[in-house]
């Protein structure tokens, strides 16, 4: 027990031995013994012992937030978001939660659903192959060894159209630059394939209430 506790003060700084020794002597009146910031500390601790983020990381929690990591507390962490607001998020509501860590992730996925005309119906199966022809020579990163999916299937009739789903995997982190940049080669081979095969993409209609 006293070597965890020696472990822990000499990692955070906190002087945990003497926390533990006030509150032997029955004085647990002091500010930081209140359950919430006790719970804040706590919340603290696990983030910091979890080797799963640290500054600089880019991440996603379950809850949604999302950005990169400017500095983390004991209370609380600072996330940049992409619009380069930094936002204060108390510990207790982030470490209870899943967290993808996408500067940690080597690979990351593209995919993107079409809207086909039922007219062009009989061109879809040279559709789908073309769109794969011109990925496999856009993107030299993509992931074509089975060990990923790359598809590019007919998946559905809709009411007012045909739904077509082409899913892609890169040897490329889920963010950054790099990323944005072959997501946009990959819609561009999609347009291109589109253009050689004659087919025409079906717009989507929204209603608008009065």
């Amino acid at each position: 027990m006293f070597y965890l506790l020696n472990y822990l003060e000499v990692y955070t700084g906190i002087a945990i031995k003497s926390l533990f020794s006030i509150g032997a002597t029955g004085t647990l009146v002091f500010g930081l013994a209140s359950k919430d910031v006790a719970s804040q500390i706590i919340g603290g601790l696990t983030l910091h012992l979890s080797d799963k983020i640290f500054v600089g990381d880019d991440v996603r929690f379950y809850d949604g937030t999302q950005g990169k990591i400017e500095k983390m507390g004991w209370f609380e962490t600072m996330i940049r978001n992409s619009d380069e607001l930094v936002v204060g998020i108390p510990n207790t509501q982030l470490s209870g939660q899943r967290v993808y860590n996408l500067s940690r992730t080597p690979r990351s996925q593209v995919k993107q659903e079409l809207r086909i005309s039922y007219d062009d119906a009989s061109k879809i199966p040279k559709l789908l192959e073309t769109i794969k022809d011109e990925i496999k020579r856009s993107c030299p990163k993509l992931i074509t060894d089975g060990s990923r999916p790359f598809r590019a299937h007919w998946r559905n009739f809709e009411d007012d159209h045909l739904q077509i789903v082409v899913d892609c995997h890169f040897m490329i982190k889920p963010t950054g630059g790099e990323y944005w940049d072959n997501r946009q080669v990959v819609l561009e081979a999609i347009y291109r394939a589109a253009k050689k095969t004659g087919v025409h993409f079906e717009r989507l209609v929204r209603a608008v209430k009065v």
